[in-house]
């Protein structure tokens, strides 16, 4: 479905432009006057925008490629490329989490709008797949052809391991005498999950069938809008931190498919991500083609060096500052990268709610290892990690992980800023 191909707006336009001119030739006789006509396209595209020249390099038309990208992330590697040939506008909100983020009748214009709609691909969020659907440009899924891996195994998460982590049996009973939640949502030690009105023990309302929590925060309306006017949810009341979104969730327990496709957490997927970005504005503008390759390789050589920065940076830490516990299953591939460990995450999936039993085995793991630091996500409710840092001992901090934000406003500080987040 990523794959259609299109014939691209600024390519149409080219060639109903030239047959104009083959007319106005023929019918004009000797008149000099140039024939007055609109550039296809260009009128009915809002985003679209004109510059004198492309002032970095590669000649090309005036009309900038009108690009829809997925996630902050993604915008900013195609602004990188694209320079001033590209208008590109976001489809998530810097903040804002693509897991939960529902395609607005607004988003779905923009994306038929579009020139061009870039995302991550590997079934990351399903926005992504109602947007692919929408569009009339070209679709680029940067994950496509990338020799993705599963996703990560962490210690207290491990269906494998025989130490500590066995499971609950049919009636919610492990091995080891922890019971886990029944069907009526207790679990032996008296914590209650929640039950089918979305109530939990300690008083935490999750969002009823019409969006609203205990708090008396109101998430989405039918349109997908909260009471700041931020796009988080759709008609059934999904937010972004982190409640159900009404995927049915694979064998993994991620809404995802069976791949990680977190590929801007290693940086060669980030570099292939690049290069596929390059052919494909190429493609849809060869007159800037050297342009886009310019800036391709100059970018290349950035995250190089922004490579062997991060991993200067995290070389010296001390063992147990080397094991990661985060909110959600997002940093199997920076960790494998810079000789980090997963130690554990307190769901798998963002949509999922925490399961008291991993918790417990989440805390012990911290408290046998000696872990100082456990780290929340800036899109998700803390509530879950600061239970787990008091039970723990351990302390929180905060690192990025799936958008930009106004203290890392692009990839290369994005990367940065997680690991300063871990080693400072």
């Amino acid at each position: 479905m990523m794959n259609r191909i299109h014939v691209p707006k600024l390519a149409l336009a080219a060639i109903l432009t030239g047959a104009l001119a083959l007319v106005a030739l023929a019918c004009g006789g000797g008149n000099n006057t140039p024939n007055a006509t609109s550039t296809p396209g260009a009128a009915n595209t809002p985003s679209a925008a004109s510059t004198p020249s492309d002032s970095n390099g590669g000649g090309g038309s005036e009309e900038r490629i009108a690009v829809l990208a997925s996630t902050s992330i993604v915008a900013d590697l195609v602004e990188q490329i694209g320079g001033e040939r590209v208008d590109v506008s976001t489809a998530v909100p810097v903040g804002g989490d693509p897991h939960t983020f529902a395609a607005t009748p607004g988003l779905i214009r923009r994306a038929s709008e579009a020139d061009l709609l870039v995302v991550v691909g590997s079934s990351f969020a399903r926005l992504e797949d109602d947007l692919a659907r929408s569009t009339d440009g070209m679709v680029l899924a940067l994950t496509d052809g990338m020799d993705l891996q599963p996703f990560s195994e962490a210690f207290a998460h491990d269906d494998h391991d025989d130490d500590h982590d066995d499971h609950a049996d049919e009636d919610g009973h492990d091995e080891d005498g922890d019971d886990h939640a029944d069907e009526d949502g207790h679990d032996e030690d008296g914590d209650d999950h929640a039950d089918e009105d979305g109530h939990d023990e300690d008083g935490d309302d999750h969002a009823d069938e019409d969006g609203h929590d205990e708090d008396g925060d109101d998430h989405a309306d039918e349109d997908g809008h909260d009471e700041d006017g931020d796009d988080h949810a759709d008609e059934d009341g999904h937010d972004e931190d982190g409640d159900d979104h009404g995927h049915e969730d694979d064998d993994h327990g991620h809404d995802h498919g069976s791949v990680d496709p977190h590929f801007w957490m290693d940086v060669d997927f980030v570099i292939e991500a690049v290069e596929a970005i390059r052919a494909q504005l190429a493609r849809l503008d060869p007159e800037s083609a050297d342009g886009y390759r310019e800036r391709a390789e100059a970018f290349t050589a950035e995250l190089r060096e922004l490579d062997g920065e991060v991993a200067a940076t995290l070389a010296d830490l001390p063992e147990e500052r080397r094991y990661l516990v985060t909110f959600h299953d997002a940093y199997g591939y920076f960790a494998a990268r810079y000789g980090l460990t997963i130690l554990g995450f307190v769901v798998e999936g963002p949509e999922e709610e925490p399961a008291a039993g991993a918790i417990a085995t989440l805390v012990e793991r911290i408290e046998a290892l000696d872990v100082p630091y456990i780290f929340t996500e800036p899109q998700f409710s803390a509530r879950a990690i600061e239970q787990v840092a008091r039970d723990s001992g351990a302390a929180v901090r905060t690192i990025p992980s799936g958008s930009l934000a106004e203290e890392y406003p692009t990839y290369v500080e994005f990367l940065r800023a997680i690991a300063r987040g871990i080693a400072d």
